[in-house]
Parts: structure tokens; C-alpha cells; sequence
């Protein structure tokens, strides 16, 4: 009697659990398809162009203090041949993607993280060049913005 009986709590619980995770999951995707912290294009042009002289002297000074959480960037990665300025993101799982401009002095439009390694691998696209994974749906866009700084789009 005592089995029968701990055997049912076992499975009513595992039950309700089921349920929890159910209805959590399906919160978790509602909300993480209607989040979108992206910043759009042309709020990204309009800033670079306007504060293209600030970011390069944050650039030089490597200094980033002034654009830290201000606006749309919400973060700032400095590596050896580039500056990553992330402006949010939208999606879950494989409909993620990201938008964001970065620094590079070399013109290299594959230097920020999400491009493909090989600038043979860009295709012109309006006004800017488009990678897409051949088998997968990974696609980065790249767009000069001015000076050396490039508008980035990235979906995974």
C-alpha cells in the first residue's frame, strides 16, 4: 500500500511539473518573440554620423566610458583589430539575430564576430554586402557607414 501510494505522489508530481514546464516554455517564447532591443538602421547611421568624432577618440583613448549602456549599445567589445559596438538583438534559438556597427582601421568588413572568415565569401547587396550559410540559416550583413565604421545585421 505504501508503494501504490508513493508511486502516485511520484506521478502526480511529475505531472504538474510536466504542466509547469509546459506553460513556462510557452511564456519563455511568447516573451522572447515579441522582446526586440534592437536598434533599427538609420538610428545607427544617425548616431555614428554624429558622434564619429567622440568614438574616435574613445577608440584612440580606449576609453568607451562615455557609450557604455547609453542608448541603444548595450555593450562595447574592444579586440585587437576591431571595436564591436553591440546595439541588441531580438529572437531565441535559431530566428536570433543582432544588430550593431563596429570600428575596424583596416576597412576588413569580416573583422566583427558574426562575419564569415573570408571576405570572398560577401556578395554585394544594396547598398552593403550579405553572407548566407549555404546548408543553415546564418546570414550577416555588412554596410559602410562612414569613415571606418560598419553597420552590422546577424541572424543564427
Amino acid at each position: 500500500m505504501k508503494k501504490l501510494f508513493c508511486v502516485l505522489i511520484v506521478l502526480c508530481m511529475s505531472f504538474s511539473l510536466a504542466g509547469c514546464s509546459v506553460l513556462d516554455g510557452a511564456f519563455f517564447l511568447l516573451l522572447a518573440a515579441t522582446s526586440d532591443d534592437s536598434a533599427s538602421k538609420d538610428d545607427v547611421f544617425e548616431f555614428v554620423c554624429k558622434e564619429e568624432e567622440a568614438l574616435l577618440k574613445a577608440i584612440e583613448d580606449g576609453d568607451f566610458s562615455a557609450f557604455e549602456n547609453k542608448g541603444f549599445i548595450k555593450s562595447i567589445d574592444a579586440g585587437t583589430n576591431v571595436v564591436d559596438f553591440s546595439c541588441g538583438g531580438a529572437g531565441i534559438g535559431s530566428g536570433t539575430s543582432y544588430v550593431g556597427f563596429y570600428y575596424t582601421a583596416d576597412n576588413d568588413m569580416t573583422a566583427v564576430w558574426c562575419a564569415p572568415s573570408s571576405a570572398s565569401s560577401l556578395t554585394p547587396s544594396g547598398n552593403g554586402f550579405e553572407w548566407q550559410e549555404t546548408d543553415g540559416d546564418n546570414y550577416y550583413y555588412t554596410e559602410h557607414i562612414c569613415g571606418y565604421f560598419y553597420f552590422y545585421e546577424a541572424s543564427f
